[in-house]
């Protein structure tokens, strides 16, 4: 069963100037879930992002982790907060 999970990503902290809008970093996201098994889907929602996963191949907590790893190309990363299950 596929699970819709939101999240919003803090970046303020370390890209100021960018406020979410950075299309290489939403290329970036895109990219990682269109490659990470169990996710089927990957949008842009608001201020935050949406992502329809298969909970028992890709927990939140595992959700959770991918975002803490990005952005690859900057020394800072991006602080996420589960909004909805």
């Amino acid at each position: 069963m596929k699970q819709r999970s939101a999240f919003q990503l803090d970046c303020t902290p370390i890209i100021p100037a960018c406020e979410f809008q950075c299309s290489k970093c939403i290329k970036e996201m895109k990219s990682v879930f269109a490659k990470t098994k169990g996710v089927s889907k990957f949008e842009m929602e608001g201020d935050g992002v949406v992502v329809l996963h298969d909970p028992q191949v890709v927990p939140v907590e595992q959700l959770m982790d991918i975002f803490k790893s990005l952005p690859s190309f900057y020394k800072g990363r991006f602080v996420p907060t589960l909004m909805t299950s």
